[in-house]
């Protein structure tokens, strides 16, 4: 992780001349999977130019409970985005609670990004992603 670091805020110097923003992903396939993980390589990591990503979905597959217990571990002013799987927001076994999470994102005063990210594959994709969309907007409206 201090090797990880190192490099990150090599490229947050970087980012903050060009003034762009990097954000880091929580995903199970890499080094930084959880909340904590996160949470703990931004403690390395402080530029303001570079956040967090956080999908709370990857997290739940690598056994951590992302809401509340991950989202509460997280530095909060820094997310800049919240990536929703279709898988997370329709109905079944890996469906989270949304409502409270964007309940608790508004109480937070976040003000980033939120994107869809289907991952519900095969015939029935497009569908899914038209169906999610449809849960989110309900969600906010």
């Amino acid at each position: 992780m201090p090797r990880v670091a190192e490099i990150l805020n090599e490229m947050a110097d970087i980012a903050e001349k060009q003034k762009i923003h990097l954000l880091i992903e929580n995903e199970a396939a890499c080094n930084i999977g959880t909340s904590a993980e996160l949470a703990d390589i931004l403690k390395l990591v402080p530029s303001k130019y570079v956040g967090l990503n956080w999908d709370p979905l990857n997290a739940f597959h690598l056994k951590e409970r992302p809401f509340p217990e991950g989202y509460e571990m997280l530095p909060i002013k820094r997310i800049g985005n919240v990536q929703i799987k279709g898988k997370s927001i329709l109905p079944g076994s890996e469906q989270l609670d949304w409502r409270a999470i964007f309940d608790r994102l508004e109480k937070d005063g976040y003000k980033g990004q939120v994107g869809l990210e289907t991952h519900i594959f095969g015939e029935i994709q497009i569908q899914a992603s038209h169906d999610s969309m449809k849960e989110i907007v309900k969600l906010v409206a």
